[in-house]
């Protein structure tokens, strides 16, 4: 019993020491999330949890304005700029099937703490927004939807990445090294880039022969069309992967895609042939 009141005051401890950096987000229309504290001056948390303007909530009920300094919402990470001196969390090694972890939100009121196992790890993986996540990390437990964009972080408060939700509300964690080279990227410019064809598509309609995506619409002066793409094109291999519908090519286009040349399969009049496309940066509305 001894042993088991000392481990629960370690967690106790830890929880403490994480939540001085986790902040509650106030959106404009009432509700809440949670954030950590990134750097000086910069708040880190989920895209979906945060909108374009915020409040922040301290650990010691400070009140803070916070300025979108930018999002991404194919890894779901958003940054604020807001005047907070806290110390960056220190990143947590590769974490396993079985290891222990503590998830800690803040709410209106006190923490919002969640812990358990670590249910499922992978490698490497792409949203359905085309971003690409370092590391698939699923969590064994619930988290409360307040804090959603809080830490999830190791028995020794090493930070293991941002809480979110992932198909079917299941808790996932956006790992520290997506949030590091994201929120960077964000702090830097703004923006992430995307990859850009200037091409609109539309699935092959049920009945037709094959899987594609036919160009309904072409940006003239995009990189499809200065490649020779036109109106009708179906777009059937990308770099001799067999296309099988239009949020395919979507998630080829990561910001790694910018500037790459690749060879889009076409099938044109009942003819297949090949077309090199370098792709653009997406135009910044």
């Amino acid at each position: 019993m001894d042993q088991i009141q000392d481990w629960s005051k370690g967690i106790r401890q830890i929880v403490k020491e994480v939540a001085e950096r986790v902040v509650v987000l106030q959106n404009e229309d009432g509700s809440t999330a949670s954030g950590i504290a990134w750097r000086k001056g910069y708040v880190a948390t989920t895209d979906e949890a945060a909108g374009d303007s915020v409040k922040l909530i301290t650990s010691d009920g400070t009140v803070l304005t916070a300025e979108l300094a930018g999002r991404d919402p194919s890894t779901d990470i958003a940054l604020f700029k807001a005047d907070i001196d806290q110390d960056p969390f220190q990143a947590s090694g590769e974490v396993q099937p079985g290891d222990f972890a503590v998830a800690v939100g803040r709410g209106s009121t006190s923490e919002l703490v969640a812990a358990g196992f670590i249910a499922e790890t992978g490698g490497e993986w792409q949203s359905s927004f085309g971003g690409k996540i370092d590391r698939k990390i699923r969590l064994g437990f619930r988290i409360d939807r307040r804090a959603h964009g809080g830490a999830v972080v190791d028995t020794a408060g090493r930070l293991v990445g941002l809480a979110a939700f992932g198909p079917r509300r299941r808790a996932i964690v956006i790992p520290s090294p997506t949030v590091e080279r994201i929120a960077h990227r964000l702090a830097k410019s703004g923006t992430i880039s995307r990859g850009y064809l200037g091409v609109q598509l539309h699935p092959l309609r049920d009945g037709q022969q094959g899987t594609g995506a036919v160009i309904v619409h072409l940006d003239k002066d995009g990189p499809g069309a200065t490649a020779g793409l036109i109106l009708g094109d179906c777009i059937i291999s990308w770099n001799g992967e067999d296309v099988t519908g239009a949020r395919q090519i979507f998630r080829h286009l990561g910001p790694d895609s910018v500037g790459t040349k690749i060879a889009l399969g076409i099938l044109r009049g009942g003819q297949q042939s090949k077309i090199d496309v370098v792709v653009g940066e997406r135009p910044h509305r």
